[in-house]
């Protein structure tokens, strides 16, 4: 008996094939999604992890010293007179490539002799044969790995063009290493005297990696000298890993926002089956065929349409992974670290991931159906009736779990602080939301049915949209879930970019920035700020300062007397934070940063300085979207006295009023004749810069919101659609008593039209609350920024047409179907 019950269910499924197919569709994309940006979030963190690790190596920790670097005699006291012989001094410095194709890279001079121990992909030199005499005796040799080499597209023995410092170099590829995992990607090595020459850093290292115990660097670091100390050599790459997990959790909330939508649509479509089937199942019931057999039938049939979407969404998620892991590399390039370059990059986890999400949520989904329909008594499953009024009767039930739900999740939102909590608040918002859809459609039947009445055809389309509740209910849930996603989600991005432009207009208010590959000197400033036609310039440092924590970025400001940095201060007043800034050791540090280090004005940053720390106080908190990482901005004399640092990283030209705009850069551009590489950018094209840079970061995340849409506007047009052909025999029976053909597709259309409004208005409020949620709570806690909520029309009336329009596609090809009945054929069996 199970193997015809089988082989009746699949006959059924293969009885309406369309529906089945698009029932495997919503599968396939839900799994697609949660595939694809779970493999490009971790082809990310390899890119990210392998990069790092391809200039640390197996370095424990690292001597560093401050802006001037190391002197590289202590690198030889550190080999002679302290034994230490894992020890390896390294020259780091980006470098372009000078073809006009702008490829960054990174030039690593390594002392060949030392780096046995460090497993530096290119440190071994074993393998380099007759070319490690060149590389050690000339001061143009360089080595690639083999991936690089042929995206350089060069071979042992040619010219590579780099510039350096805004000069041009000419040095030789001597050797092209195997290279198998690719590594080495985007590293160009030289031997250390050739690197200080290249980099102009004569008698100077970037830093010494030591691989030694906690002990012995705790030993060293009192003996070392001044100027120096030493870090763990994880506490950068762990700080930049740690600084994007915020972002990939975003992203992975956004791909399980499309799961949970595809988790309705797959309830939605299998809870049809049991409803489609009833009669059916009332008929086995009534043979005497066993609850477990009519539950296993129902399983069964789950699994088949799970496994041919799952197989279909792991492959068109692969595709779009190769797309998605684009965009999110070049977000971490932007936004958190320079040289984050990688591939695509295969996840056994992701693949499970998707083979959960496809065949768990299948299971899950079709067990209450199933459940339901092995329960229902055989003369009960042959009335339709019951059915709905069964469906009426849960509404209620289920609107106050969806209320109760709503009250949990604000619950957990107020009370929690982490960011996972947030987004299990927020996800309990949006399923509590969903819920109450049930109860939505009955209270608007309620209220229409007043307005209907003397219009048979407007009672018919409400009564029609509201009759059917069990099974109009989930797609209305799922519905309004993805189309809330969409309004959130825009508005959240409106937000912040209104925020953005608004942060960048107050903050640029040099009229002019002067910058060079090279560093700029006070000489150079003066001269730009003696011109006639420039009021005064700003002098501006950058300097990432290693410590225990990771780097600390410093912005430098170095402004005429009277004149305060430009800096949008949120805490305290800003007459306050100037007031304090002002004093002999106060900074200003940024909103992230703050959050990162869990700091308030008035409180204490210790900064290390040479081999001691020295207490600065936080005179207030400033706006600043540049980096989640944070900065701390200092007056440039209290840098200075700090690290011995007269360098100049940019100029701040501002014009006088009524300035000739230009004019004036061609004044300047003189002024910076013999300077390599030196640019003077108008604010105006910063500004633009900056938009450009936040759009292609936020491309992801449209994707991501118009995937989630996609997923519901494929599941509403499978469960309007479905809904709309098993009533044929009711359109045939209207057609009988006299409906016209137009006015049967009036009727259709206006009946799949009213539950898509539903959807979409009922959408409106949930999608506002979670771009509140998204606004104020999520991006707060994920990067410490705060921002304006804008609520614009746009995002609002489109979010209702998607849901108003996937409504009435579905409507198109059952509309077809009914007006071409042939009455008699449809009516009977009544």
């Amino acid at each position: 008996m199970s193997r015809l019950i089988g082989r009746i269910g699949r006959a059924d499924l293969a009885r309406h094939p369309l529906q089945t197919g698009l029932a495997m569709l919503g599968v396939a994309i839900a799994v697609a999604v949660v595939v694809a940006v779970d493999l490009a979030n971790h082809s990310a963190r390899e890119a990210m992890r392998v990069s790092l690790e391809s200039v640390t190596g197996s370095a424990t920790h690292q001597i560093v010293g401050g802006p001037a670097g190391v002197d590289e005699r202590l690198y030889t006291r550190l080999r002679t007179e302290m034994g230490l012989r894992r020890a390896a001094p390294v020259i780091q410095g980006g470098v372009v490539r000078a073809d006009g194709s702008g490829r960054a890279l990174t030039l690593l001079g390594v002392d060949a002799f030392a780096e046995g121990p460090f497993q530096r992909p290119l440190g071994a030199t074993n393998n380099l044969g007759d070319a490690f005499n060149d590389l050690m005796l000339r001061d143009d040799a360089v080595v690639v790995g083999q991936g690089e080499a042929e995206r350089l597209g060069v071979t042992a023995g040619d010219p590579l063009d780099l510039l350096i410092d805004g000069a041009r170099h000419t040095v030789t590829v001597v050797a092209v290493v195997d290279d198998p995992e690719d590594q080495a990607r985007g590293l160009v090595l030289a031997d250390i005297a050739a690197a200080q020459t290249l980099l102009d850093q004569h008698g100077r290292l970037d830093r010494i990696d030591l691989m030694v115990d906690e002990a012995r660097a705790a030993a060293l670091a009192e003996i070392l000298g001044a100027g120096v100390r030493i870090v763990p050599a994880a506490a950068s790459a762990q700080s930049v890993l740690q600084m994007s997990r915020a972002f990939q959790i975003n992203l992975t909330a956004l791909s399980l926002l499309a799961v949970v939508v595809g988790a309705f649509l797959v309830f939605n479509t299998l809870s049809f089956l049991g409803v489609r089937r009833r009669a059916v199942i009332g008929i086995l019931r009534a043979m005497g065929v066993q609850r477990r057999e009519i539950i296993g039938q129902m399983i069964g049939d789950a699994l088949l349409i799970g496994l041919i979407g799952t197989l279909a969404g792991l492959a068109l998620g692969y595709a779009l992974a190769h797309g998605l892991v684009g965009l999110v590399l070049q977000t971490v390039n932007d936004v958190y670290f320079a040289r984050a370059a990688g591939d695509l990059v295969l996840s056994p986890w992701s693949l499970a991931a998707g083979l959960l999400v496809g065949l768990g949520g299948s299971v899950l989904a079709a067990a209450a159906p199933a459940r339901d329909a092995a329960a229902t008594p055989p003369r009960a499953a042959l009335s339709r009736a019951d059915l709905e009024q069964r469906a009426r009767r849960l509404a209620g039930r289920v609107g106050w779990i969806g209320g109760s739900a709503l009250l949990l999740g604000a619950l957990v939102i107020a009370v929690s602080d982490g960011l996972v909590a947030a987004f299990v608040g927020l996800f309990a918002v949006i399923l509590g939301a969903a819920f109450m859809a049930p109860a939505i459609i009955l209270g608007v039947g309620a209220l229409l049915r007043p307005l209907m009445r003397g219009r048979p055809v407007g009672g018919l389309i409400v009564e029609g949209a509201v009759a059917s509740l069990s099974r109009t209910g989930v797609a209305v849930a799922a519905l309004s879930v993805a189309v809330a996603a969409v309004i959130g989600v825009a508005v959240m991005i409106a937000s912040f970019r209104a925020s953005v432009v608004d942060w960048l207009e107050g903050s640029l208010a040099a009229d002019f920035y002067v910058s060079s590959p090279a560093d700029l000197s006070d000489s150079r400033a003066d001269r730009l700020a003696a011109l006639d036609e420039v009021a005064f310039v700003s002098r501006s440092q950058w300097y990432d300062l290693a410590t225990a924590d990771g780097p600390v970025t410093i912005w430098a400001l170095g402004l005429p007397e009277g004149r305060q940095p430009s800096v949008d201060i949120r805490r305290p007043e800003r007459a306050a934070a100037l007031a304090a800034y002002r004093g002999q050791t106060a900074v200003l540090i940024s909103e992230p940063f703050a959050e990162r280090r869990d700091l308030a004005p008035g409180d204490i940053l210790r900064l290390p300085v040479g081999e001691s720390r020295r207490a600065l106080t936080v005179a207030g908190v400033y706006r600043d979207y540049a980096s989640p990482t944070g900065a701390v901005l200092m007056r440039r004399d209290l840098y200075r006295d700090l690290y011995d640092d007269a360098g100049l990283a940019g100029i701040g030209v501002h014009a006088r009023d009524g300035a000739d705009r230009e004019a004036l850069i061609g004044r300047l551009e003189s002024a910076l004749a013999g300077v390599p590489g030196a640019r003077v950018t108008d604010n105006a094209a910063v500004f633009e810069q900056s938009l450009r840079i936040f759009d292609r970061t936020f491309a992801i995340t449209e994707v991501l919101r118009w995937l989630a849409g996609l997923v519901a506007f494929v599941g509403v047009i499978s469960a309007l659609m479905a809904l709309q052909l098993d009533r044929l025999r009711e359109f045939a029976v209207l057609r009988a008593v006299g409906l016209g053909r137009a006015g049967l597709a009036g009727l259709i259309s206006g009946q799949s039209a009213l539950l898509g409004l539903i959807a979409g208005l009922w959408a409106v409020p949930l999608g506002v609350t979670l771009a509140g949620l998204l606004v104020f709570v999520i991006n707060r806690r994920a990067y410490g920024w705060t921002m304006g909520f804008e609520l614009q029309a746009g995002p609002v009336v489109e979010g209702v047409a998607l849901a108003v329009v996937a409504a009435l596609l579905a409507t198109v090809y059952p509309a077809w179907r009914a007006t071409r009945l042939r009455i008699a054929a449809a009516l009977k069996g009544e």
